[in-house]
């Protein structure tokens, strides 16, 4: 038997996923014009409502416990089998609580009808309980394949099932059916592959340990909600879930490279650390190769957002969707730091600095909260600019919070990004001076043709000119890491 089989079958795991990660994003890039056309602003303003609540349980659910099997050897299961039954019942717990208590929670954010969408969209919190100790055992042992295969079935049903609920009239209930129908797939391949027998018994030193090392895992993701979601539930109850239907799509399109380059990321990024556990040179080597890699795809994407939202939204999503184009513009370049933030995040995790990163999760909170505060004195448009400014503050205190643990310098960090931050700075240039002299009879189909063959010919050709090999200098040691990191679990 080839004896790198199982190396080049991990490997080709991590590829599988990153492509599953690129075909969710066309699938959601075709899916959204045909929505925002089916369904009204107030049909998303009521699923953004009713998400950080779910989101909020999910998250207390989960009680950061996936992290911590991660880093445990756990040689009997111990660990595993404790994570398990505990998930399971605070999930279910939580789930009954969120049944029981919508209507009360739909009273404190002024809209009833949130109350049966978060009755409906319970049994999600649930699935997860059922699919974490599945998907530990999948992230630890590097067939990253087994995500591949799971996002990109769950999101073809997901999108099947949305589509016929907007077709057939649903409404909002298009978008929860949407939901119920990708956490069921999902968890059934999970499930399948992996597998849900656990064997032994809970152990009071394993829940121990879980609990010590997820607690400050836990504060820190529900300071992260709290940042995440304070926005969208203001906007909601002061000015209608119109309006944050608005504000809930601009913030789920800037999303998109975050939610693109976080899972295959994720999956190899964070168990790669562990594995290198005190060699603080090579972690420092993988985190500037994972920052060039995730910059060169969100930095000229996001700004390219911004300088064409005035013609994309019109164009793929209609007129009645006009109300997102200034908030595309003030939220999509703050969106290239959020990735960057992200992944330091992800990196004191690995590194163990939960306690750390729990401060700097308040940090984040509390620069959220005066900013929507602030900025709520204009409108919704102030407070788009102030969650903006929240999160470029933020994410550089995440940023310098990572370089202190990797010991590196800001020349370093200077160096290694400042080609992609250079070309990215050209092309938005070189697109808003096109669009500066492009007639304006053009059609706007033509125009963001245009501008996307301009962005793209002065990104490359600037990368090329700055730093001819950043790109493959970006990827190809980060590969390598990752391929060595899982190659070292399989074998």
């Amino acid at each position: 038997m080839d004896s790198r089989r199982p190396q080049r079958k991990a490997a080709l795991g991590v590829l599988l996923l990153s492509g599953s990660n690129i075909f969710r994003l066309t699938v959601q890039f075709l899916l959204f014009p045909i929505l925002a056309r089916l369904l009204s602003p107030g049909d998303y303003g009521l699923i953004a409502l009713a998400m950080p609540v779910v989101l909020l349980a999910l998250t207390l659910g989960e009680g950061g416990m996936g992290p911590a099997l991660v880093r445990s050897s756990d040689p009997r299961g111990e660990v595993e089998v404790t994570m398990f039954w505990t998930a399971l019942a605070t999930g279910t717990a939580c789930a009954a609580v969120l049944m029981l208590a919508s209507s009360l929670i739909a009273d404190l954010l002024s809209h009833a009808k949130v109350a049966p969408v978060l009755m409906w969209l319970a049994p999600v919190l649930v699935f997860s309980a059922v699919s974490s100790v599945p998907s530990v055992r999948i992230q630890k042992s590097g067939a990253t394949w087994i995500f591949a295969v799971g996002d990109v079935t769950s999101t073809i049903a997901g999108a099947a099932a949305a589509l016929y609920g907007a077709l057939t009239g649903w409404g909002v209930w298009s978008l929860v059916a949407q939901q119920l129908v990708v956490w069921t797939v999902k968890v059934a391949v999970l499930i399948g592959f992996a597998g849900l027998r656990v064997r032994g018994r809970p152990g009071d030193q394993a829940f121990r340990y879980l609990m010590r090392h997820g607690m400050p895992v836990v504060g820190a993701n529900l300071l992260t909600l709290f940042s995440n979601s304070i926005d969208a539930i203001l906007i909601g109850r002061l000015l209608g879930v119109q309006q944050l239907g608005f504000y809930a799509l601009a913030y789920q399109i800037v999303r998109i490279p975050e939610t693109v380059l976080n899972g295959p990321v994720l999956v190899s990024f964070l168990p790669a650390v562990v594995r290198l556990g005190e060699d603080r040179a090579a972690v420092a080597k993988l985190f500037l190769d994972s920052l060039r890699m995730m910059l060169s795809v969100s930095a000229p994407l996001m700004l390219g957002v911004a300088l064409t939202a005035d013609l994309s939204v019109p164009l793929l999503l209609g007129p009645r969707w006009h109300g997102t184009v200034p908030l595309l513009m003030v939220l999509a370049p703050p969106a290239i730091g959020q990735t960057l933030g992200w992944l330091s995040r992800a990196l004191l995790l690995g590194r163990g600095r939960s306690g750390l990163q729990l401060g700097l999760a308040l940090l984040n909170a509390i620069l959220t909260v005066a900013g929507v505060l602030i900025g709520g004195q204009f409108g919704i448009f102030g407070i788009a600019a102030g969650v903006g400014f929240a999160v470029v503050v933020a994410s550089f205190a995440y940023l310098i919070a990572a370089l202190r643990e990797t010991q590196l310098s800001i020349g370093a960090l200077g160096a290694a990004l400042g080609p992609t931050l250079s070309a990215a700075t050209i092309m938005a240039c070189g697109v808003e001076g096109l669009r500066l002299i492009l007639p304006a009879e053009m059609s706007p189909f033509t125009s963001i043709g245009l501008a996307a063959a301009v962005g793209i010919l002065l990104y490359g050709g600037a990368m090329q000119i700055l730093a001819p090999e950043t790109l493959v200098a970006a990827i190809a040691p980060f590969w390598r890491r990752v391929r060595h990191g899982v190659e070292s679990s399989v074998a």
